[in-house]
């Protein structure tokens, strides 16, 4: 839009004037709109994350209804006629296309009043009758309200999308993260971490699931799977990570700035769970690894981790099932009788 409104200021100044009211006035108002518009469209393609970071926003909803009152301006001004009024549609459309839905009503609320000193300043120019206000009305009304539609459309498909996104990264069966997600948000996770707290990541596994599924069938299969989900989140803190990685595998990925609490919460929820009802008495096996609070971390550890967690699990499982293991530690924690 910037770029397309610049190109046109340039292009009306080569255009000759018979009679213009006043040429040097005109010619400086095209100038000044071709040096914004082609300056906003230089900035997009030398710096396209500008444009992409709320904090210019304001600025660029300033610059769009400065393009539009002087190309509107420099045209009657020019060439004596009034087609850029149309212009106005431009600023209004780009707020609801591309900035905050704030700014939004904000230019609606902007762009009446811009209108009606255009017109007004045109009427003064051109002569075109006293009663200005109304073609200020007629000009404002569509506008506003086509900016309106457009915004109305996009917050809709704003919505869709993030509902979509939240979706394709959700294990539907138990409303936690899924495998698709976890890598995502455990780099998420893991720049929000506290100085001095280290990263543990808790591989846990529904021991002799399968024979839930042979003996009662998948339905109350996938109860047991929802218990345990809950009983995940019962446990965890707000900002932690729980992972349906597949079947009967979940990953739990918290902060402390100790082992021992981590350790005790697991040890908690693998007690809720096998004294749930709805958990068939099924027993919860678990491999727990710590990333060392001394060495930066970052969503590229993710794979190592998981890697020794499931080392641990399949010690803890070597060791008899229904325990916690810590990867390097001398034995499996077990589930006191």
């Amino acid at each position: 839009m910037f770029g397309g409104g610049g190109v046109l200021a340039l292009l009306a100044l080569l255009v000759p004037a018979p009679s213009p009211p006043n040429l040097a006035a005109g010619q400086a108002l095209f100038a000044l709109t071709a040096a914004t518009g082609l300056g906003v469209a230089a900035l997009s393609i030398r710096r396209p994350g500008a444009l992409r970071s709320e904090r210019f926003d304001t600025l660029f909803m300033v610059l769009g209804n400065l393009c539009a009152l002087t190309s509107a301006l420099g045209e009657a001004l020019h060439f004596g006629t009034t087609y850029s009024e149309h212009v106005a549609l431009w600023p209004m459309v780009f707020a609801a296309g591309f900035l905050g839905r704030r700014l939004l009503w904000v230019q609606a609320v902007l762009t009446p009043p811009l209108l009606a000193l255009t017109v007004y300043a045109r009427s003064l120019i051109v002569g075109t009758g006293e009663r200005w206000w109304i073609e200020a009305l007629v000009l404002a009304v569509p506008v506003v309200v086509t900016g309106l539609i457009i915004g109305f459309f996009r917050a809709a498909a704003e919505d869709e999308a993030e509902e979509l996104t939240q979706q394709v990264g959700t294990d539907p069966l138990t409303g936690l993260a899924n495998r698709r997600a976890l890598h995502a948000e455990f780099g998420r996770l893991a720049a929000r971490v506290p100085p001095g707290h280290r990263v543990a990541v808790i591989m846990l596994d529904l021991d002799h699931f399968k024979q839930v599924n042979d003996r009662y069938g998948h339905r109350v299969g996938d109860e047991v799977l929802r218990c345990f989900a809950a009983v995940l989140r019962d446990h965890a803190q707000p900002h932690d990570l729980l992972v349906r990685v597949g079947g009967e595998e979940f990953v739990w990925v918290t902060a402390e700035a100790a082992l021992d609490p981590v350790m005790a919460r697991v040890e908690a929820a693998r007690a809720a769970h096998a004294a749930h009802p709805d958990a068939r008495a099924v027993t919860v096996s678990a491999g727990l690894v710590c990333h060392e609070a001394s060495e930066p971390l970052s969503a590229g550890h993710l794979d190592d981790l998981l890697g020794r967690a499931d080392a641990a699990l399949y010690a803890a499982k070597a060791a008899g099932r229904n325990c916690l293991h810590l990867y390097g530690g001398p034995r499996p924690v077990l589930e006191p009788a």
